[in-house]
């Protein structure tokens, strides 16, 4: 595994899931805000799917290189039209744009020297008139050298 900087893993990302999910999602983007308030204040189009970094930690290897676990989270967002069963299930919904980014990043070293992307869960996070929004966790290491 090589030294790369997390901006490097966060773009090759985004990359994949630009290439998969295509014209299904109308954004795709890094987000570290008030995710909740930003997709309700429409400034995103949604159909959307944020990137967000959940939490990072080391495990030291050798005297001087180190494991780094990067845990992130994809959000998928729609907007629930006709109702919320439809917005999980019919075409461009919930489940197809979460299998879309399953086949993105699931066991995928997305061309970077890092170990395959893990899935580590999936699940509904909000479900309102408005909007449904899930989360994928995928789960990925690199080697840090000091």
């Amino acid at each position: 595994m090589a030294d790369l900087p997390w901006s490097v893993v966060e773009e090759a990302i985004l990359g994949a899931l630009e290439a998969e999910l295509g014209s299904l999602v109308q954004t795709v983007a890094s987000h570290q805000g008030n995710w909740l308030e930003d997709l309700q204040s429409q400034a995103r189009r949604l159909p959307a799917v944020l990137v967000r970094w959940r939490q990072s930690r080391g495990e030291q290897v050798a005297l001087r290189s180190s494991d780094l676990i990067l845990d992130f989270v994809v959000l998928v967002a729609v907007r629930p039209l006709r109702g919320e069963t439809e917005a999980r299930v019919e075409e461009g919904g919930l489940y197809q744009i979460l299998e879309g980014v399953r086949r993105a990043l699931w066991l995928q070293d997305l061309g970077l020297e890092i170990t395959p992307c893990s899935l580590e869960k999936e699940e509904p996070w909000l479900t309102t008139r408005e909007l449904a929004v899930y989360g994928a966790e995928y789960r990925t290491i690199l080697l840090k050298n000091f």
